[in-house]
C-alpha cells in the first residue's frame, strides 16, 4: 500500500534539509533555488554543517528583512501618498502593477542574498562546483525536529490571527464603542487605524462621527471630507452628506453650497451629477432658498421625463409640491401632488429628507 508522509515531504523542500553527501563530496542546497546545489570535494563534519546552517539563517533573515522594508516603503512611500492615482484604475490593474513591482524587487533581493551566500560559503569552505541538489534519502533527525518546531510556531501564529479576526475587526470594535457612547476611545482607535492603513475611508468616517459627538466639528468635517475623497463605493455619498449636515448644523450654508457646486462641476457621470443636484435642491429647501430649490426641482423633473433611471419622477413632483407650498403657490403644489400620485392627506408622511448625520454599519 502506497503511503505518503506529509511532514517528511514538506521537510524535503524546507530550508532545514540543506545538505547531502555523495561519496567524498558534500552538496549544500542553495538558499533560494531548491534544485541548485554547491558541491565541495570533502565531507563536512557536524561543526561544518552547523556553520552552514548559521549562514543559511543569516541570509534568510536579511532577505526577509529587506523584503519587508521594501514592502513598507512601497506602501507608505508610494501607494498611500499617491492613492488618488491608484483609485482611478480598476482593482485588478492596481494589483498587477503592485505585484509586478514587488515581484521584480523580491527577485533582485533574493538574487543578491544568494550571491552573498555563495561568497561566504567559498570564503569559509573553499571553492565549489554548482550542481543539482537531490534531497537525501536519510533524514537528519536534529534538523527534522527543528523543522517540526518551526512548523508548529507557524501554525500557532496562524491560529492567533484567525482567533483575532473571529473576535471582531477593529472597525466593528469602533462601531460598538460608538454605540456605547465611548467617543474618545473611538477617536483613539480610529487614529491608530488611519496611521496603519491610511487609505481606508472607514477610519475617517467613524472618527468623523465620534468627533462630531465630542464637539470637534472642524475635525469631523475634515475627516468626512477625507473619507469622501477616498471613497469609491456607496459610502462615498454618505460621507459627503455627513459633511454637509455638519455645515448645516453650524449654519455654514455658503460653504456647504460651494461644496455642492464643486461636486456638481466635477461629477464623473450624469447620474452622479443628478444625485448632487437633487441633494442640493433638498438642502436649499431647508435653508429656505425656495426659488433656487424650485429651479433645481424643475430641471430634475425635466430630466426625469427623459427616462433617467435614477430620477424618480413621482418623488420629484412630491418634493417640488412642498417647495410650492412654502412659496404660497398652492394651486401649483396641488398639481404636483396630483402628478405624484400621493393623496393630499398623505403628503405630510413624505417630507423632503432633512440633512442628517448617518452612521454606516461595517
Amino acid at each position: 500500500m502506497f503511503k505518503v508522509n506529509i511532514l517528511k515531504l514538506m521537510y524535503n523542500h524546507s530550508p532545514m534539509n540543506f545538505y547531502t553527501f555523495d561519496k567524498d563530496t558534500t552538496i549544500i542546497k542553495s538558499i533560494n533555488n531548491t534544485s541548485l546545489g554547491y558541491s565541495f570535494d570533502k565531507i563536512f563534519d557536524n561543526n561544518d554543517i552547523a556553520s552552514v546552517w548559521r549562514e543559511i539563517k543569516l541570509c534568510k533573515k536579511w532577505s526577509t528583512i529587506l523584503i519587508f522594508l521594501f514592502l513598507i516603503t512601497l506602501l507608505y512611500g508610494v501607494i498611500f501618498p499617491n492613492f488618488s492615482r491608484f483609485v482611478n484604475y480598476e482593482w485588478y490593474v492596481n494589483a498587477i502593477i503592485i505585484l509586478f513591482i514587488f515581484g521584480i524587487v523580491c527577485q533582485i533581493i533574493t538574487k543578491l542574498c544568494t550571491l552573498i551566500f555563495e561568497k561566504r560559503l567559498k570564503k569559509i569552505f573553499g571553492g565549489f562546483k554548482k550542481t543539482i541538489f537531490i534531497p537525501p534519502a536519510k533524514i537528519d533527525k536534529d534538523y527534522y525536529s527543528r523543522f517540526k518546531t518551526e512548523l508548529i510556531k507557524a501554525l500557532v501564529i496562524i491560529l492567533v490571527i484567525v482567533a483575532c479576526f473571529s473576535i471582531g475587526s477593529p472597525l466593528k470594535k469602533a462601531q460598538n464603542l460608538i454605540e456605547s457612547g465611548k467617543y474618545n476611545e473611538v477617536i483613539s482607535l480610529t487614529t491608530i487605524g488611519s496611521k496603519v492603513f491610511p487609505i481606508a475611508q472607514e477610519w475617517y468616517s467613524l472618527r468623523g462621527y465620534a468627533r462630531f459627538q465630542t464637539g470637534d466639528y472642524e475635525g469631523a468635517i475634515n475627516d468626512y471630507d477625507k473619507a469622501y475623497k477616498l471613497g469609491a463605493d456607496g459610502l462615498n455619498i454618505m460621507n459627503f452628506d455627513n459633511k454637509i449636515f455638519i455645515k448645516y448644523y453650524l449654519n455654514e450654508y455658503d460653504s456647504a453650497l460651494e461644496d455642492f457646486n464643486t461636486e456638481i462641476k466635477n461629477a464623473g457621470s450624469e447620474d452622479e451629477k443628478d444625485q448632487f443636484l437633487w441633494d442640493k435642491a433638498q438642502f436649499l429647501y431647508y435653508i429656505k432658498h425656495y426659488d433656487e430649490a424650485l429651479s433645481l426641482y424643475t430641471e430634475l423633473i425635466g430630466k426625469a421625463e427623459e427616462d433617467r433611471i435614477y430620477l424618480l419622477k413621482d418623488r420629484l413632483y412630491l418634493e417640488r409640491a412642498q417647495v410650492f407650498n412654502a412659496l404660497g403657490q398652492n394651486e401649483l403644489a396641488q398639481d404636483d401632488i396630483a402628478n405624484s400620485g400621493v393623496s393630499p392627506d398623505e403628503i405630510s408622511e413624505h417630507p423632503i429628507p432633512q440633512p442628517t448625520l448617518m452612521l454606516n454599519n461595517f
